[in-house]
């Protein structure tokens, strides 16, 4: 009996460990591109709205953003996706960082997540991996969609 429950806890132990490596970060290289899309789940009559900023040598620019409202478009209050469209301007790595948040109101933040991203010489983005940011979330990192490529 003994065994049996030592096996059970060390197996369990052993999978724990996993998910919680597997669900921190994501596969390497997740695309390649001239620009990088990203369709984020958003809300504006919360008051929370993406914010981003980059930290590293790479240098992006948002180009442009769309918002796209839910299926139920009749539903007041009702969410859609936030869509974002970056562009790298100076060549080397760097991460992504989206935060979602109400920035009028002294930056009270919902989640954030972050994209490692590097830019080539030919302004190609290459986004490496994205990881769960530092703000403690139920979110898990599925939720984070990988961005999408666009050659132009």
């Amino acid at each position: 009996m003994k065994k049996i429950i030592l096996a059970v806890c060390l197996l369990f132990s052993v999978s724990t460990l996993l998910f919680a490596c597997g669900g921190s970060s994501s596969s390497k290289n997740l695309g390649k591109g001239k620009v990088m899309v990203l369709e984020l789940e958003s809300n504006p009559s919360t008051g929370y709205d993406w914010v981003y900023e980059t930290t590293g040598d790479a240098e992006l620019f948002l180009d442009r953003e769309d918002y796209r409202d839910a299926n139920d478009a009749n539903m007041v209050g009702a969410g859609g996706i936030r869509v974002l469209y970056f562009k790298g301007t100076k060549e080397g790595s760097a991460n992504l960082v989206l935060t979602y948040k109400r920035p009028w109101e002294g930056g009270e933040t919902a989640y954030d997540v972050v994209y490692e991203i590097s830019v080539d010489k030919d302004m190609n983005i290459t986004c490496l991996s994205k990881t769960k940011g530092v703000v403690n979330s139920d979110k898990e990192l599925s939720f984070f969609p990988n961005p999408k490529f666009e050659k132009e």
